[in-house]
């Protein structure tokens, strides 16, 4: 099995190449195949890990356990999902004066991204986790400010700065990680994390709460949880929808995975980094729920609301225990499919009339229908509804702070729950219902979504019914990675 993961990360390399040279014609085609296999190989290799618990290859610098292929498998997903809403999102009206190169350059650098979001989420090299989350950061940045005006143009800048001050932090932690370990493991690399997993409680402890404190703040910037989180509005507002749908997707959601190993690491020893943890998550919770509220922009309505939805998942991984973890991943899982989904339906109805302000929409359900139908899944499943993916997950992440006696805790992510889907019915209502309340709300112009991005919305639907539905489906692989 050691091809696997070596296999996964070199395929959209490779593709990332093919696109870059090849015709315009050809693209969109070497675009959804280079992530369609991609997808294919990190199902595969989801299953083999549940066959054989780990994988390693490069001396033990790559490591795929459960926690590893369910993201690996996360990101695979959405990309391919991404792809086949790009393949008609890139020939829409609006983009039609991009210059070819630019064109050219969004698809490859896709390809590139998901390469670094593999990368991420199967090293074993604590270094190259910073390395890669990095990379990450320059490639998607260079994809926001895909429409090159003003507005574009500075969020990007603001999204680069801002995260790569953050994230420096991270770095000095995991430097002062290395250095603490390297005497405890005598010729073992002091890199890699299974190692430093034997040696972390021999470290003085004022040395290991300032680095799992480094770490935690550093990738917590990257992720976006509040305070952290000035740059999440202007990037997913300004971004192409399809750039939106990922970073709302996957970009913020990977961090969590680095800060989920390193509070496997420490959380043993200092039950208290777990209560901080926890108290970002209600502080995001509150914060982006409340500033979503505020909104009349439809993106940056769902860009603060991403802030409160990684709230949950902070506060799952805050938990510390098996069941937390669970829930966590699984809405990371929930988050992923839903706000896509959200994003994608916006994104379109912003596209074809013209305008994002909510007060300008309105009945948009009698020309978009397919649409409507969508965003309105998306709503009912990010407002927790039963039956929906937000159900399931964020019941199990309110069932593990239950466990934990954190009632306040349980009443803020009840209550922060029954406001988003206030807030996000209202902006369906606004937008699909009523009567247009803007010439462009009213235009004859206005036509269904096609056919492709019909397709990928239908996916993601599929995928929030599966998790909500049938979650036991899902359990093998989420056991496992909830033992990281």
């Amino acid at each position: 099995m050691e091809w696997l993961p070596i296999s996964l990360m070199v395929v959209p390399l490779l593709f990332a190449g093919l696109v870059w040279i090849a015709r315009r014609e050809a693209r969109p085609f070497l675009f959804l195949l280079g992530t369609g296999i991609a997808l294919l190989l990190a199902i595969y290799q989801a299953w083999a890990v549940i066959q054989v618990t780990v994988i390693t290859t490069l001396g033990e610098e790559i490591l795929v356990d459960g926690l590893s292929a369910f993201m690996a498998l996360v990101v695979a997903f959405l990309s391919f999902v991404c792809a086949i809403y790009s393949s008609a999102y890139l020939t829409l009206p609006h983009l039609k004066e991009a210059p070819e190169e630019r064109l050219r350059m969004f698809q490859a650098l896709f390809l590139v991204l998901e390469f670094t979001l593999f990368w991420t989420v199967m090293t074993n090299n604590i270094v190259l986790l910073w390395v890669a989350l990095e990379a990450t950061t320059l490639a998607s940045a260079l994809l926001v400010s895909f429409y090159w005006n003003q507005r574009a143009l500075e969020a990007g800048y603001k999204y680069l700065l801002l995260l790569t001050v953050g994230i420096t932090s991270a770095l000095f932690g995991c430097v002062l990680f290395y250095a603490a370990a390297a005497p405890h493991l005598g010729d073992e690399p002091a890199l890699l994390i299974t190692n430093l997993r034997m040696v972390v409680d021999k470290l003085p402890e004022h040395i290991a709460l300032i680095v799992a404190v480094l770490l935690i703040i550093g990738f917590g910037t990257k992720a976006g949880l509040a305070p952290f989180h000035p740059w999440i509005p202007d990037a997913h507002a300004e971004a192409p929808t399809v750039m939106s749908a990922i970073l709302s997707g996957i970009i913020i959601k990977v961090p969590l995975y680095a800060i989920l190993r390193i509070m496997s690491l420490f959380a043993p020893r200092f039950p208290e980094l777990g209560s901080v943890l926890l108290g970002i998550g209600i502080f995001s919770m509150l914060m982006g729920s409340l500033l979503a509220l505020l909104q009349d922009d439809l993106k940056r309505l769902l860009a603060y609301s991403s802030a409160a939805q990684i709230g949950y998942v902070a506060a799952g991984i805050g938990v510390a225990s098996y069941l937390g973890y669970y829930g966590a991943l699984l809405h990371i899982a929930h988050h992923a499919l839903t706000k896509a989904l959200l994003f994608m339906a916006g994104g379109i109805v912003a596209a074809t009339v013209g305008t994002r302000q909510i007060s300008a929409l309105g009945g948009v359900a009698r020309k978009m229908p397919a649409t409507s139908i969508f965003f309105l899944i998306g709503a009912l499943s990010l407002g927790g509804v039963p039956l929906f993916s937000g159900f399931i997950s964020k019941l199990t992440i309110i069932l593990a702070l239950t466990q934990a006696r954190a009632w306040v805790s349980v009443a803020i992510a009840v209550g922060v729950s029954l406001l988003t889907l206030a807030y996000i019915l209202r902006a369906f209502q606004r937008v699909f219902w009523g009567e247009p309340r803007s010439k462009e709300a009213a235009s004859e112009d206005i036509k269904e979504a096609p056919l492709p991005m019909l397709l990928a919305m239908a996916l993601l639907a599929l995928g929030i019914f599966a998790i909500g539905l049938g979650v036991q489906w899902f359990d093998p692989i989420l056991d496992l990675a909830a033992k990281p």
